[in-house]
């Protein structure tokens, strides 16, 4: 029953990448669409590229203690 679990729930991440690998394969948008340039958009593009498998900063003990 586990597997059958774990089989089912795989498609939907599966899915998921194949929707996010297809927009990073398409060409940048136009300054019409976001209000950047090509040149702009691209950067980001690349940014978010190479931050794909890096974990995101931990807060600092000064921000765990606010919460």
């Amino acid at each position: 029953m586990l597997h059958l679990l774990l089989l089912a729930s795989t498609a939907p991440q599966d899915q998921a990448r194949a929707v996010m690998e297809s927009q990073l394969r398409s060409p940048p948008r136009t300054e019409d669409a976001a209000g950047l340039s090509a040149p702009e958009a691209e950067i980001i593009r690349q940014h978010y590229l190479d931050s794909i498998g890096q974990r995101p900063p931990q807060p600092s003990e000064q921000d765990r203690a606010r919460r």
